[in-house]
């Protein structure tokens, strides 16, 4: 049993549906019927991938803490763990992040440039503010990055939190920081917000690192339930198996019953990726494929393991990829073939400067155990 089976299908099956997603939304949809316009509806729902990166960050951030639970002096210290983390996303998100605005200056002029937003993406605050939200419009999924670092600091200090404590009182610990984290919510969502228009105006206040705590609470349990299992000597069992595909299966069926809905849909309380059901499903994955007989093994193939470990660079070049395409290439109104052709020539391009990021950025500052490990 590895504790890293089938956590690398999860990684790259998320980057691989973030860029679905983003295709998704240049479908051309006349004279589709109930089943195909059901199936563009379903793929809005892809962008709970965005939930799967989250809990899969603080699955592995929280696993260094489990691991060592009974001998604390065996962790790195906090400082020395968000040096790794820094050098870990900020040399290719920074990389990406000038690119993004060089491609918006040839694309869209020097007014296509917000330039505080640009800014305080190198300070990882974007969400701090609707105007700052997307530091590049060019290429939005960059809007992840800044909260994923918070995260990573929230998580090391929850993490902390709960090494002082004892096991008894581990299931308090989390309601108690749960509700803190709601309470930190609704009040930052109460704040007098200056209305305004466009999609950052849609997503905040409710897109803030206190509600994706909750997300990340979800990835920090399933470490500890699988490291509990681990110290149990589980063996690997069909069952879990089992449990991995029905877990599955009720996460499409739930999809496609709400595909007509928004992504906000059946969420307590009113945010993105249908909390708290489907990180809930997504954590009993995280727990079963580890344990499994066969699935694990079988998603974790050579395919998934290379789109792994490029999922980081995938997911920071494949909107600059999409934007170029789509205004020098296809800048007309899209026929399903041109679409097709989009699309293949979006997911191809993204691997090649996936990979060239991920050579000459990421692994310059990371070396590869550790990013095969994060």
């Amino acid at each position: 049993m590895n504790l890293l089976t089938g956590m690398n299908w999860l990684r790259a099956l998320a980057a691989l549906f973030v860029v679905i997603y983003h295709l998704n939304q240049h479908l051309p949809t006349s004279g589709f019927g109930y089943f195909g316009w059901g199936i563009h509806q379903f793929i809005w729902h892809l962008s709970i991938m965005v939930s799967v990166f989250f809990m899969l960050s603080w699955f592995f951030r929280s696993l260094s803490y489990w691991k060592n639970i009974d001998t604390p002096s065996s962790i790195p210290s906090f400082y020395i763990s968000l040096k790794d983390r820094f050098f870990r996303i900020a040399p290719a998100y920074y990389v990406m992040l000038i690119l993004s605005a060089l491609a918006t200056y040839y694309i869209s002029g020097i007014s296509g440039i917000n330039f505080p937003a640009f800014f305080t993406g190198f300070t990882f605050l974007t969400w701090l503010s609707p105007d700052t939200l997307f530091p590049v419009l060019l290429n939005g999924p960059l809007w992840f990055i800044p909260l994923d670092m918070i995260g990573w600091i929230m998580t090391s200090f929850f993490m902390m939190g709960l090494l002082k404590l004892k096991q008894i009182y581990y299931i308090p610990y989390f309601i108690g920081i749960s509700i803190l984290m709601l309470g930190l919510h609704f009040l930052w969502i109460w704040l007098p917000w200056t209305p305004g228009e466009g999609i950052s105006f849609i997503w905040f206040p409710v897109y803030n690192p206190f509600i994706f705590f909750l997300h990340f609470l979800f990835g920090i349990a399933a470490a500890g339930m699988v490291t509990w299992l681990r110290r149990k000597n589980q063996e690997s069992k069909i069952y879990f198996d089992i449990g991995y595909i029905l877990t599955s299966i009720i996460g499409i069926i739930t999809l496609w019953i709400i595909r007509d809905q928004s992504d906000w849909a059946i969420s307590i309380p009113n945010s993105p990726y249908h909390f708290p059901w489907i990180p809930f499903l997504i954590a009993i994955t995280m727990i079963c494929l580890p344990f499994s007989k066969y699935v694990g093994a079988m998603l974790d193939n050579q395919f998934f393991l290379f789109t792994a470990k490029l999922s980081y660079s995938i997911f920071l070049t494949h909107g600059v990829v999409m934007a170029f395409l789509l205004h020098y290439i296809f800048p007309w109104e899209l026929s399903m073939i041109s679409w097709i052709i989009l699309s293949l020539s979006t997911i191809i391009l993204s691997y090649i400067t996936g990979w060239i990021l991920y050579k000459y950025v990421e692994l310059i500052f990371v070396p590869v155990k550790k990013i095969n490990n994060k």
